[in-house]
């Protein structure tokens, strides 16, 4: 879910001085700042005066275009660095952000053009779509009014649940990168970790918002596919997000290919997905649905730590142990119900916890994550798939006004503490059905790299990629499948930042994610490209010592 953003607001959770990709860095990732290349100098490109024509090339309902002398977050004045939807400030030292503060900003600058917009959707209920505004103060997404009456849908011309923003650089060599989205944040939030990269290696950028954003997004269905008759569509929210990643990236396509003249190109020649988290998830569901012919719309993914979202668990599939979880619901209640012996260090906490699959030597994050992820986590993605556990109820709240508070710690004793996933189906036999309309197979059908942190603790690794490793291999997939476990690595890069020189676990046990997660983008290049298969899965150790510099910046698959 990646939402360190949740720390401020707790609402959940580089450029192109290449023309042609460089292919030769196969699994080594290191991203010191770039130099110029004054032998390259890529052909300016202006948006039209009249968007007409992108706009209907796109399906939009509203589209804006800018000409940028710099699409990265370096320079870039159109992106969010919001703490409660955005990606923070791609500084690394706001709340929200996904990188470490350690991690170098992306230059030179990279230019061209940037377009954002939304594709027809409605307007959620309870989340007032936010106006953006860019770092000169102007606004660049309008955003919704809320309307007088208190869970009314918003004003007319306002509707834009699906909003999106593509990049492309002046120096586009035909790539197409497409984000998932991590966490319940929107469209920008992975500016710094992805589209930066993408710029920097002259290839074109799509991120979407999963059509659904912020801690109330379960109510999805009601404003969207009309009443069904209940306070909201149980599941509506989730089934969204796979077609709204594949509606991003078939658009953004058939503008690109309209497009590609002008760069000297003839069409898209190659589109990768990439994403953290929820974001990851979408990457896998995409990989493992996507078709053939016209249907094609992806080369390969990089998966970064996505979540699995699993009814039971498959046959074949044996846990680290009896009592592992496999999906959310199946391990953070546990997280909850003992505390605060998790959050002291307690010994019988700690292994309550290690028994449903955290790893114990994370316990100095656990305290952070009780505050932050845990209790909103469980609690708005129970609502999505299980509102009838507390009749469509948030904790005291009651009955169709339900609200997730965008600040909330679950105390053992609330209901979301002892639920018992195991007997849930038996008493609500829509859950499982709910929940295998989104669940994982392992039935990739390109290239995929996974890249999961042994400290991780929102989907430990024993609950999440440890058993999608498998699926993939039941599913007869594992020739086009690798799964590198980051060692030190947790769920958020920041959380390195706040341990690195405080402490021993810090100084020692952590590092970002963020480099290895670019080295698998290279090496996922290469594989479908050049076809040099990057190396089997393995650990990557973690360098000891090392500077935080290096750690943050520096990482390789071998």
């Amino acid at each position: 879910m990646a939402w360190r953003l949740l720390k401020l607001a707790l609402l959940a959770m580089i450029n192109s001085k290449l023309v042609v990709f460089v292919t030769s860095v196969l699994v080594g990732c290191s991203f010191p700042a770039a130099t110029a290349d004054a032998t390259s100098t890529p052909t300016l490109h202006a948006c039209p005066s009249d968007l007409t024509q992108w706009q209907q090339l796109l399906g939009a309902a509203w589209l804006d275009c800018h000409q940028l002398i710099d699409l990265t977050t370096t320079g870039n004045p159109y992106t969010d660095p919001n703490d409660l939807y955005g990606m923070g400030q791609p500084s690394g030292q706001g709340s929200g952000t996904l990188n470490s503060s350690y991690a170098n900003p992306t230059s030179p600058p990279v230019s061209g053009i940037q377009l954002d917009g939304y594709f027809p959707d409605s307007c959620n209920a309870y989340v007032s779509e936010p106006a953006l505004t860019a770092k000169n103060g102007t606004p660049f997404i309008r955003g919704c009014v809320p309307p007088p009456t208190p869970g009314a849908l918003c004003v007319a011309e306002c509707h834009h649940d699906a909003e999106f923003v593509i990049r492309i650089p002046d120096s586009w060599n035909g790539h197409l990168l497409t984000a998932g989205t991590p966490g319940i944040r929107d469209a920008f939030s992975s500016d710094f970790i992805l589209s930066d990269y993408a710029m920097e290696k002259g290839w074109a950028y799509v991120s979407q918002d999963k059509g659904n954003i912020g801690s109330n997004f379960y109510h999805a269905g009601t404003d969207e596919v009309g009443s069904c008759g209940t306070p909201w569509c149980p599941g509506a929210a989730i089934q969204e997000w796979l077609p709204r990643m594949r509606q991003a990236t078939q658009q953004t396509i058939a503008l690109l290919d309209s497009v590609a003249p002008r760069y000297g190109l003839q069409h898209v020649t190659r589109s990768y997905a990439a994403g953290i988290s929820n974001g990851g998830y979408q990457v896998r569901r995409a990989l493992e649905t996507d078709g053939t012919g016209k249907d094609r719309l992806y080369d390969g993914g990089m998966d970064w730590e996505g979540t699995l979202f699993l009814a039971s668990v498959p046959a074949g599939v044996v846990l680290a142990q009896p009592t592992t979880g496999y999906n959310l619901f199946t391990y953070l209640p546990t997280s909850l119900a003992n505390y605060p012996g998790d959050v002291t260090g307690d010994p019988g906490a700690v292994a309550a916890l290690a028994a449903v699959g955290f790893n114990p030597e994370s316990q100095p994050l656990w305290p952070d994550h009780w505050t932050v992820y845990w209790g909103l986590t469980q609690k708005i993605f129970r609502l999505e798939f299980d509102p009838e556990y507390t009749n469509y109820a948030c904790s005291s709240l009651s009955g169709p006004a339900c609200v997730s508070l965008p600040a909330e710690q679950v105390l053992p004793a609330d209901p979301d503490a002892s639920y018992n996933y195991a007997a849930r189906p038996l008493a609500n036999p829509a859950l499982a059905n709910r929940l295998q309309s989104v669940a994982n197979t392992g039935n990739i059908q390109h290239p995929l790299i996974t890249v999961h942190g042994d400290q991780d603790s929102l989907l430990p690794i024993h609950t999440d990629s440890d058993i999608y490793a498998r699926l993939v291999q039941l599913a007869q997939r594992g020739d086009r499948y690798r799964f590198y476990t980051v060692s030190g690595g947790n769920h958020v890069d920041p959380q390195f930042d706040d341990h690195y020189g405080i402490d021993s676990y810090g100084t020692h046990v952590l590092r970002p994610i963020l480099p290895c997660a670019r080295a698998a983008i290279d090496a996922l290049a290469a594989w479908v490209e050049q076809g040099v298969a990057p190396p089997p899965g393995h650990a990557i150790p973690r360098p000891d010592p090392d500077t935080a510099s290096d750690l943050a910046n520096h990482c390789s698959l071998t």
